[in-house]
């Protein structure tokens, strides 16, 4: 980050020494270290100056590892392959700009999504619009901003867009997913929801051609968990034929998507390695050789693998309980519900929790981390090792930078929480604030009328009221003064008369926006 860009926060970076291998990684080395006192660093930023500036929780993203992901996919695939960024791992706007300045397209899953492409400066012809339905007026605003194309996911589908196409006498450029039907080992696409099964296709094409208004330019493949290079290299077999077959009805074929997929690494998975691909594009044009098909524009489509690594999720300690002999639970101030939701949907995710405050000390008890909400399945990881923790240690949950953030939710009515970029200069970027309970009310409020903005606005005024900035080092709570009150007792009329002083100023400034 060579110029300090609006809203950012330069830190003071230290002397970094290496992890203990009990706690790193190889994928983490480029960006995680340590201080001498076991303090963690991220791009030699020590965390809790992060947490001092930032609170927890808190999704940290590291900026040059993002890049060096998306230029490997570059390298590999070379110019003339297009690569288009999966949105729905994570859609924020900074991300999509820095995918943009790396020369990649996007493939979005919603219209929401196309928005979000639109507001980070792509182009529409930048931005193909895949998912398995799309109402009248997504296709309308589809077709209004000009998008690359439109994939329809099945027969219905495919009737859906002709007949809306018809009805707004426009015509949509169309590519046809699909599923190809085949195995590898444990690789299937037999039982996946995704496109119209090979047997079919050929149906879906000629609705298709015969619709006035759908224009079919390719084909698309769902890709998903590909560990094997080999999937790829059958499923572009079985669309060479697709297409051979086209061809000799006298139907071009312009495009063809295979999708993504590729596995990141959390826990003790292994990432799928990209560079295993490096052959594929030679291997792609013998493969259009053989079947005499003309050039078309090949399609890969990384999400997961880009930033999932890349993210880190930081949580304090809040409590800690004994449940018996060896039974211990440790309480984050995170959640599965509003930090990292993949614990919760699905099992047999087992994020890395680091002690991130405690990076000098072994491992000597089995915990339970658990989260802060109100719901007994709110449990981050169990059955890890750890050192001894207590209140107000930091722990860091590694491989957060995919779906963590996009699926999280309000539950418990608690702000998501937010989230910053961080460069190799120490330089942060807020990218993301907190919710706001005006955002999350605002649904209910704009139908119900059950409160108007003014009583939003003062409750908001109370809560954000910092404490220790009003309060610390004020009172000595054990001293007495007049009338013989403690300083406590004197802190709490403190605290009435400022919350007072809050309910004025905010009466008095919607006086005078009124006026």
């Amino acid at each position: 980050m060579s110029q300090r860009q609006p809203g950012s926060h330069k830190f003071k970076q230290v002397k970094p020494h290496k992890v203990s291998s009990r706690y790193m990684r190889p994928r983490w080395e480029r960006f995680v270290s340590q201080d001498i006192n076991g303090m963690m660093l991220i791009e030699g930023v020590p965390i809790d100056k992060i947490m001092e500036k930032y609170g927890t929780p808190l999704y940290v993203l590291v900026e040059s590892e993002i890049r060096s992901r998306l230029k490997r996919f570059k390298k590999v695939f070379g110019t003339n392959i297009a690569l288009q960024y999966a949105v729905k791992c994570n859609s924020n706007l900074e991300i999509l700009r820095m995918v943009r300045e790396e020369g990649f397209e996007l493939d979005c899953s919603s219209v929401g999504e196309l928005i979000l492409g639109l507001l980070a400066d792509f182009k529409p012809k930048q931005l193909t619009f895949t998912n398995l339905f799309k109402t009248e007026q997504d296709i309308h605003f589809a077709i209004k901003i000009g998008v690359q194309s439109i994939t329809a996911d099945s027969i219905e589908e495919i009737e859906h867009i002709a007949k809306t196409a018809k009805k707004l006498r426009k015509h949509i450029d169309t590519v046809i997913r699909v599923n190809p039907m085949f195995e590898l080992g444990s690789y299937s696409t037999k039982g996946n929801k995704y496109g119209i099964p090979l047997k079919y296709v050929e149906r879906g094409v000629d609705l298709a051609r015969k619709s006035p208004y759908v224009d079919f330019k390719g084909f698309h493949f769902m890709g998903g968990y590909v560990y094997n290079p080999r999937v790829f290299k059958i499923a572009a077999r079985i669309f060479a034929k697709l297409i051979r077959q086209c061809l000799d009805k006298g139907i071009r074929v312009q495009s063809l998507s295979l999708g993504g997929g590729f596995p990141a690494a959390i826990g003790e998975e292994e990432a799928f390695p990209i560079e295993r691909m490096k052959d594929f594009p030679k291997y792609f044009e013998r493969l259009m050789h053989r079947y005499d098909i003309p050039p078309l524009q090949l399609i890969f489509e990384p999400g997961k693998s880009i930033v999932l690594n890349a993210g880190i999720g930081l949580m304090k300690v809040i409590s800690k309980k004994r449940l018996g002999k060896s039974s211990r639970m440790v309480i984050a101030d995170g959640s599965t519900y509003n930090f990292i939701p993949d614990a919760l949907v699905q099992s047999t995710v087992k994020y890395d929790i680091l002690p991130a405050s405690k990076m000098n000390e072994r491992r000597i008890h089995t915990v339970t981390i658990a989260g802060n909400t109100c719901d007994c399945w709110d449990l981050i990881r169990q059955g890890i090792d750890m050192p001894k923790l207590r209140s107000g240690d930091l722990l860091a949950a590694m491989d957060v930078g995919a779906y963590a953030q996009v699926m999280s939710s309000n539950f418990n009515t608690i702000r998501r929480p937010g989230m910053i970029m961080l460069y190799a200069d120490g330089t942060a970027k807020l990218i993301r604030r907190r919710d706001r309970y005006s955002e999350m009310f605002a649904p209910e409020l704009d139908v119900l009328k059950m409160a108007g903005p003014d009583e939003l606005e003062k409750y908001h005024n109370m809560y954000r009221v910092n404490i220790d900035k009003i309060w610390k080092g004020k009172m000595k709570k054990d001293s007495r003064g007049k009338n013989g009150q403690t300083g406590q007792d004197r802190d709490s009329l403190t605290k009435l008369s400022v919350y007072k002083m809050i309910e004025k100023d905010a009466v008095l400034e919607n006086g005078k926006k009124k006026k």
